[in-house]
């Protein structure tokens, strides 16, 4: 691998907290009495983000869970509107809180440029109630995309200024952040906090600090 001449860092699951959006399929499933699993309408509810996510014409986060939500009730018989799902949707990714180790290893990167690339809206970042010591924040409602298309990479090489194999992409996600960053020529270093199966065959670390050991 090249010298690491700048790092990107996904937002959600990798410096910001979203273990709590399992409380919306939790929700679902107490609200109708449903006989399914929370793991069940977990799984429907990712399928269909993963697919809206990738489908043209782009929508905003918003408009995409409100048409997915929709039919994740219809998918378990479920008559009823997909609106306050939506809502806990925004208000558990608008107030999400950092991991206690995101600020102090993103100021310990030293002279390294530093960005977050992150599936969001801009009501999300509107939102954030903290600084984040980077270059710059590349949402996908500005890019008009979402990770994993390679469009989200490019645009953030464009503004660092270098080239794919000198940066350094932090990500939790398998297709998100591993399999796009890959595919747009990026070295990646996997965040598996909670011990999934390896599936990668890039760097995989256990929490933020172990960044700063790949430098």
């Amino acid at each position: 691998m090249m010298p690491i001449k700048a790092i990107t860092f996904d937002a959600y699951g990798t410096l910001l907290r979203n273990e709590n959006l399992m409380l919306i399929p939790q929700r679902i499933v107490e609200d109708h009495k449903l006989s399914v699993s929370i793991h069940d309408v977990w799984r429907r509810w990712m399928a269909l983000y993963f697919e809206a996510t990738q489908l043209p014409p782009f929508r905003t986060l918003r408009v995409i869970q409100e048409t997915i939500l929709s039919r994740v009730l219809q998918s378990f018989d479920v008559r009823a509107t997909a609106g306050p799902y939506v809502d806990l949707f925004f208000q558990l990714t608008t107030q999400a809180e950092l991991y206690p180790e995101a600020l102090s290893v993103l100021n310990a990167l030293g002279g390294i440029p530093a960005a977050i690339v992150s599936n969001a809206d801009h009501e999300h970042i509107a939102a954030w109630n903290f600084t984040w010591p980077v270059q710059f924040v590349l949402i996908s409602e500005s890019v008009r995309a979402y990770k994993p298309h390679p469009l989200m990479f490019q645009k953030a090489l464009e503004q660092l200024g270098v080239e794919p194999r000198e940066v350094l992409h932090v990500g939790d996600s398998d297709v998100d952040d591993v399999q796009g960053a890959k595919a747009a020529g990026l070295p990646v270093a996997w965040v598996n906090r909670d011990g999934r199966a390896r599936r990668a065959d890039d760097f995989e670390i256990a929490d933020l600090t172990e960044v700063l050991k790949l430098l």
